[in-house]
């Protein structure tokens, strides 16, 4: 055990399963070596206890909950626990690469007027595989930005100040699923500093097992609860909660609106960005620039489902649409070109450019993965 550690690397699990053991060991094999490693064992039934003892590692240290608590009350469980003055933070199914702790807590010491540090990450399934990057914004309008659409860091990725973070009330235990987007949002909304370096330095799992794959509806309230409170903090402009939960999932799945539900939400995304406070204090280029990236996405996402659907007129129209109102950008235009081609071009071009993605994120891994090592 150490006994003054600066950094404690907190893992609350439940029913860890196959994954655990792997995600212990990458917190183990670090480059950075003396921190307290916290585990909150949250009543597993599995054989998760089993999986960690079996580490003979003095830096473990495992608290064990009298009742199943959830993830949230755990993690708070886990800050007031913790002997050292950072926290990294890393889910029990995810992995750190080597360096994380090392490069994170450089970059903390060095810039104390950030809070929270997290980085980008691979994205894998399952089975292990690597499927796709995560790229977070690294600059700091920018995450103001992400702040009133999405979460600007990844969880699994941070390593925050446990002092200031504690200070501010620790995660909102109101929140099961959503908790660290409402910890961000509420530390921003306080003037609180947040930041991403823009190494990859996590691999995070997603797979459909996991709670925000089970509890989607209830993860878009919460995100719905966050995104009317930043809209209120941050914006001059007023709207209802309904209005707020639309637009998590214009953002996050806008092919499940119908229409009339598409462009209301489409026309509330807009406003937010053009009635920002004057203490929001960003430049109106880089809004309107940021803002275009964003749109663009969101219409590809939705001309990518009628694409899946087969529905090529529809991809064309919205495409199309896209074009003609927020002018050229790359996506979208070559979405309109591929709509014009049959089924089956059509169908070959997109597997071919899913493969794509997935062999530049591993090409990309690779040579990172080596040169860290």
């Amino acid at each position: 055990m150490i006994s003054n550690p600066l950094v404690t690397v907190l893992m609350p699990v439940f029913n860890g399963g196959d994954y655990l053991k792997l995600s212990i060991e990458s917190i183990l094999a670090q480059t950075y070596e003396d921190f307290e490693f916290l585990i909150i064992n949250d009543c597993s039934t599995d054989d998760s206890m089993e999986t960690i003892q079996s580490f003979k590692d003095q830096r473990i240290v495992v608290h064990t909950n009298t009742v199943n608590m959830g993830q949230t009350k755990s993690l708070n469980v886990g800050l007031k626990l913790a002997k050292g003055k950072y926290i990294v933070v890393n889910d029990a199914d995810d992995l750190s690469l080597p360096r994380r702790i090392e490069k994170q807590l450089d970059f903390i010491t060095k810039h104390t007027e950030y809070v929270v540090v997290g980085t980008s990450s691979y994205i894998m399934d399952s089975s292990g595989k690597i499927k796709r990057t995560f790229i977070k914004p690294t600059d700091s309008h920018e995450i103001l930005l992400w702040i009133l659409s999405d979460t600007p860091l990844i969880h699994g990725s941070v390593i925050m100040d446990k002092d200031i973070i504690l200070a501010q009330g620790g995660y909102n235990e109101d929140f099961k699923i959503c908790q660290d987007y409402e910890l961000w949002s509420s530390l921003i909304r306080k003037g609180v500093r947040i930041a991403n370096i823009p190494d990859i330095l996590v691999i995070i799992r997603q797979y459909m097992d996991s709670i925000s794959f089970k509890e989607k509806d209830a993860q878009t309230i919460e995100n719905g609860k966050i995104l009317y409170a930043n809209i209120e903090a941050l914006t001059t402009l007023k709207i209802s909660h309904d209005d707020a939960i639309r637009q998590r999932t214009f953002y996050a799945a806008p092919e499940l609106l119908q229409r009339a539900d598409f462009k209301k939400a489409e026309e509330v995304f807009i406003k937010k960005y053009k009635n920002l406070d004057s203490q929001v204090n960003l430049d109106d280029d880089f809004i309107s620039c940021n803002l275009k990236k964003i749109i663009a996405k969101i219409y590809s996402k939705l001309a990518l489902a009628e694409f899946k659907n087969s529905r090529l007129k529809e991809a064309r129209k919205i495409s199309s649409h896209f074009l003609g109102t927020y002018g050229f950008s790359i996506i979208p235009f070559l979405m309109w070109v591929i709509s014009y081609s049959c089924k089956a071009v059509s169908d070959k071009i997109l597997h071919y450019y899913e493969k794509w993605q997935e062999f530049s994120t591993n090409l990309y891994r690779y040579s990172h993965y080596t040169k860290d090592k």
